[in-house]
């Protein structure tokens, strides 16, 4: 905190004179002025043996240093946030909630979050791991960077956030159990969340306090280690589960050629079913729909080969669509429309046009 340059003359005239710092601040409280004036007066000036008050050296802003603690705190907040979201996809897969909707049910956006929080925790933890090492030893080094105002401004802005999102969590916790819908999968994201924030906010709390002392003194790495090796066993465990569930590239690559074609198929159904309101007979092959009016130009092939989808007239209403897939679609999709198992599939299907015929 700024102090006053006439408290800080009458500090330097007292203790020039050899007066205890208890006597000074004896005084100076009875004066009037405030605990934290009297103390941060005081600790303007070293405790050290010499005939004249020494200074103590004030902190300073560097661009680098500013740069390190801008780096370790975004990736803290980057881990924190991805960590949560990783950690709530394994609750909603183990406790599905059949009042969200079929979209943040569906397996592939399960998965597509799933690789994108493993993916940015697999960057930005080790990141966060080697700047924390770094700014904790220097420290260590040089206590007085510790009065660092970038790092106390931004640990104070991590324990605001922290400390938001715990009254948040709270506050959650109360109001779904006075709506009496306190189910295991909220409770345990209310956990997640809780452990998370709590976690930081515990540890930069008891990190400012350190910064509290009058005197700095050096903080030994090993409280910090073990929170650090703690921490990265979770996330570990947490990447790993992650990586399980995605499958490997290879798995995910031929997933996703897989839900390619659905999607392809969907696209020529929607081509049929224009045809059909438009001309109130369905086409007899790909190349009657080409042209048509709100039809598509070109329709898709098979991303895996390039080799045309099957269409084929079954009758004056009725439709199939064929596509070769190479697994079975996911057992969360619940055998929807579009349902397939590995090898070649065909689906029928009747316009809306037909269908709502009297």
């Amino acid at each position: 905190m700024a102090v006053s340059e006439e408290l800080l003359e009458f500090v330097r005239d007292a203790l020039s004179r050899g007066l205890p710092r208890a006597q000074i601040h004896e005084a100076l409280t009875k004066a009037g002025w405030t605990a934290d004036q009297t103390r941060a007066a005081l600790a303007a000036f070293a405790d050290v043996s010499f005939p004249i008050p020494v200074p103590r050296a004030k902190p300073y802003l560097s661009a680098r240093e500013a740069f390190m603690y801008l780096v370790l705190f975004s990736t803290l907040y980057v881990s924190a946030v991805e960590l949560g979201s990783l950690v709530f996809d394994f609750i909603n897969r183990a406790f599905p909630d059949p009042a969200s909707s079929a979209f943040a049910n569906a397996e592939s956006y399960v998965r597509e979050s799933m690789r994108w929080a493993s993916s940015a925790l697999i960057v930005s933890f080790p990141v966060f791991l080697y700047t924390s090492w770094l700014t904790g030893r220097e420290v260590r080094a040089d206590p007085m960077r510790r009065a660092s105002k970038v790092r106390r401004w931004l640990t104070y802005l991590t324990l605001f956030s922290a400390a938001s999102v715990l009254l948040g969590d709270v506050t959650a916790l109360v109001y779904n159990a006075l709506s009496g819908e306190l189910t295991v999968r909220f409770l345990l994201k209310i956990a997640t969340v809780g452990l998370i924030a709590g976690t930081i906010f515990t540890y930069y709390l008891k990190d400012l306090r350190r910064d509290e002392q009058e005197r700095p003194v050096a903080v030994t790495a090993g409280g910090g280690r073990i929170l650090a090796a703690g921490a990265a066993v979770v996330v570990v465990a947490a990447v790993a589960g992650g990586v399980v569930l995605i499958g490997p590239p290879a798995e995910e690559r031929v997933r996703r050629l897989d839900e390619q074609r659905v999607r392809d198929l969907e696209l020529i159904q929607n081509g049929v079913r224009t045809f059909a309101a438009q001309n109130t007979r369905l086409p007899a092959s790909f190349d009657e729909m080409t042209g048509q009016s709100g039809a598509s130009e070109a329709f898709p092939r098979d991303p895996g080969g390039g080799a045309p989808y099957e269409y084929r007239r079954v009758d004056e209403t009725t439709y199939e669509l064929c596509a070769t897939f190479d697994r079975s679609s996911a057992p969360r999709s619940g055998g929807g429309p579009w349902a397939h198992g590995p090898g070649r599939r065909c689906f029928r299907r009747t316009p809306p046009t037909f269908r709502n015929a009297p």
